[in-house]
């Protein structure tokens, strides 16, 4: 059973995403994202505890990435799984999300199952 969308920071300041980002909720994480960084600042997000991995994902994921950016920041994000890693890299996004810095075997490329 998947668990409902959770996005806060720990002490440190640094993002937890964890539960499920679908077609449901896209809508409402790509507003809630905004918490994950302040403007023209740099954060990163632990995204291990998240169970989805397919291209709406990924979509919010850009989007937030992006929305930092745009505000004179980086978002950076961690912890992603093997298949988001595959995703992001058909999609030529890993450098955009960080995780290519986040890769600990840049000689072993993720494949989709």
């Amino acid at each position: 059973m998947s668990q409902p969308l959770n996005i806060d920071k720990d002490a440190s300041g640094e993002g937890r995403i964890s539960g499920r980002i679908n077609v449901d909720n896209a809508a409402a994480a790509l507003s809630r994202g905004t918490d994950l960084f302040a403007q023209g600042q740099r954060a990163q997000a632990d995204i291990s505890a998240l169970q989805s991995a397919d291209s709406i994902t990924l979509a919010v994921l850009l989007a937030w990435a992006v929305r930092a950016r745009k505000s004179g920041g980086e978002l950076t994000f961690s912890g992603a799984s093997p298949r988001l890693r595959a995703i992001a890299h058909l999609g030529d996004a890993e450098l955009l999300l960080g995780f290519a810095a986040d890769n600990t075997d840049h000689a072993q490329q993720p494949q989709l199952p």
